[in-house]
C-alpha cells in the first residue's frame, strides 16, 4: 500500500543533508514534492514523499539514526496505515 509522508521543510533539509547521496533514502527524499499551505498569513512548506511500506521502513530507520526529529512523523504515518486485526 502506498502512503504519503509529509515532512516539514526544515526537518527535510536536515534529513537530506545527513544522508549519503548514494543511499536509497536520499533518492526517495529527493523525489518528494513541495506542498505549500497558508495558515494565518504564514506559508508553511511540507515535502511530500510517496512510498510503500518497505520504503517507509527504510526512511524510518535512516531518520532514527540521522535526523531523529523526523522519525515520529514517519512512524505515525506507518502506524495509521497498518491493517487492523479484529
Amino acid at each position: 500500500m502506498k502512503m504519503l509522508i509529509g515532512i516539514p521543510a526544515e526537518h527535510y533539509e536536515r534529513f537530506v543533508a545527513a544522508c549519503d547521496k548514494k543511499s536509497p533514502e536520499y533518492t526517495m527524499l529527493k523525489n518528494g514534492c513541495v506542498a505549500r499551505e497558508h495558515d494565518g498569513g504564514f506559508e508553511r512548506r511540507t515535502i511530500q514523499i510517496l512510498c510503500d511500506d518497505e520504503q517507509a521502513a527504510i526512511l524510518l530507520e535512516a531518520a532514527t539514526k540521522l535526523c531523529p526529529e523526523v522519525a515520529p512523523v514517519i512512524a505515525e504515518r506507518k502506524t495509521r496505515l497498518q491493517p487492523r486485526v479484529r
